[in-house]
């Protein structure tokens, strides 16, 4: 039954190549500075064509043509290694040209997308979208021969962004090899899962966008993670403009646990000028968490071993240097921030007293600010971050403090409703007491949890780009 299957589907493309419209027509070419993978040119390219940095121009799954071609080479083919090597060549081509899955010319007359998956991950593998209602078994992904290659192909009308996921063992996953996601809207109260997209031009252009970066390598760590850049409406311009960066922690739960993409669309909506592009930073998984959020010493009986500064170096070896050759974004301290919530924001105030060269915007949100100095949780004997921003030299770092109390007022670290007020409440004294430029909120009656680091977000997104508080409501 599969070598049917197989059979029909090669028939099928190589008739629909045939059946296609004629070759779309032809487009500008890219300006000769263009060198960023996800959109425009370099800054000092001067003036832009208006289409440069465009959705329309930019944003886009591979050409349906390179697997139409890709069985024409299989065709011809005479032996395994040969049909192997034109698949490595396939599979490069859609990574190069916008990722998966393909997709028929927009002027084609069957709006056709083609899915794929190599290796064991594809075999009993399907896709379900809202094209099939959903279905874990109605659109199998179907092997190519001899190969390893798993294909499926379906019509899917262009009417906006079309959701798809992968379904294997019947778990519905986000497709590995798409670029282009969106939060699918559950929030499973722990890490979350995305929709990868089809036609993703077509968002909506009021709004920004997620780009996935799967299985980014950590050289230090050991380990890679997930990351998903947001790139807000105005990225997509045509001014092309380059804006600045901000990484943020647990960059899968921020997304979705809340959707803090939905709070930054609504705060450049208002304020447009506050634009800035997102690197929202995932985990391997969350047991090491603790460790990679936190730095030396550590000398509780159980805990694991901090490598936070691992973890840093990371993010300025590994990732920034990425994130500055895909992306039109401003480098420099000033036009760099890192935040983050609870562990998060310890890490992100930490960062900015460890590399004030790299970040000059600190947004702590919750911030566990009661880590003490020594290591031994539990003792009141100084809290790290308020003994360095009391005792060490003065950084040039700004940085926003927000975190939540109980209406009656601020109580000790780790009573009910106290949402570490009181460490954060000390910090925020002790950068004042040095000199430090610092913008403070305190929300009465919030709680520790997603739902209001998402709330307060806009502040925090206000303030990296405004150093005036008051600008922000502050």
């Amino acid at each position: 039954m599969r070598r049917l299957l197989a059979a029909v589907f090669c028939a099928a493309v190589v008739l629909a190549a045939c059946e296609d419209d004629s070759p779309p027509p032809p487009t500008p070419p890219p300006p000769s500075t263009e060198t960023y993978p996800d959109a425009g040119t370099r800054p000092d390219a001067g003036t832009q064509e208006p289409w440069a940095c465009q959705r329309s121009t930019t944003v886009h799954n591979a050409p349906m043509r390179l697997l139409t071609r890709l069985q024409l080479e299989m065709s011809r083919a005479t032996s395994s290694a040969q049909r192997t090597e034109a698949i490595d060549r396939f599979v490069a081509e859609v990574e190069e040209q916008g990722g998966r899955p393909l997709v028929s010319d927009v002027k084609a007359g069957h709006p056709r997308v083609a899915f794929f998956v190599r290796g064991e991950a594809g075999r009993d593998t399907f896709v379900a979208g809202d094209f099939n209602g959903w279905s874990a078994t109605a659109t199998p992904l179907v092997q190519v021969r001899d190969t390893d290659l798993y294909v499926a192909e379906v019509e899917v009308p262009r009417t906006g962004p079309q959701p798809y996921k992968l379904v294997k063992d019947g778990d519905f996953i986000a497709d590995p090899g798409a670029r282009h996601v969106a939060w699918d809207d559950f929030n499973r109260h722990d890490v979350g899962r995305f929709n990868s997209l089809i036609y993703p031009e077509l968002q909506d252009a009021a709004k920004g966008r997620l780009t996935a970066w799967y299985g980014v390598p950590a050289t230090v760590l050991g380990d890679a993670r997930d990351v998903f850049v947001y790139t807000p409406a105005e990225y997509d311009g045509p001014e092309c403009p380059s804006l600045p960066v901000m990484y943020l922690h647990d960059g899968n739960e921020s997304l979705t646990r809340e959707s803090f993409a939905e709070a930054a669309d609504s705060h450049y909506a208002a304020r447009p000028a506050d634009s800035a592009v997102l690197v929202f930073v995932a985990l391997p998984d969350q047991s090491v968490r603790l460790a990679q959020y936190t730095f030396p010493p550590a000398r509780a009986p159980g805990w694991p071993t901090p490598r936070g500064d691992d973890y840093l170096a990371f993010i300025r070896d590994d990732l920034m240097p990425r994130v500055e050759a895909s992306y039109r974004v401003k480098t420099g301290p000033q036009e760099t921030g890192i935040a983050g919530a609870s562990l998060g924001g310890l890490i992100s105030v930490y960062a900015g007293f460890q590399m004030p060269e790299k970040f000059g915007f600190v947004g702590s949100q919750s911030g566990t600010l009661f880590w003490p100095h020594d290591g031994v949780v539990d003792r009141d004997d100084g809290n790290a971050m308020i003994v360095r921003a009391s005792q060490e030299p003065v950084v040039p770092v700004r940085f926003y403090v927000d975190h939540g109390s109980p209406v009656a007022g601020c109580t000790r670290d780790g009573e009910e409703g106290g949402d570490d007020c009181q460490s954060n409440l000390e910090f925020v004294e002790a950068l004042r007491g040095r000199g430090y430029g610092v913008a403070h909120w305190n929300e009465p009656g919030a709680e520790h949890d997603w739902a209001f680091w998402k709330r307060r977000l806009p502040k925090l997104l206000c303030n990296f780009r405004n150093a005036a508080p008051a600008v922000c409501g502050l």
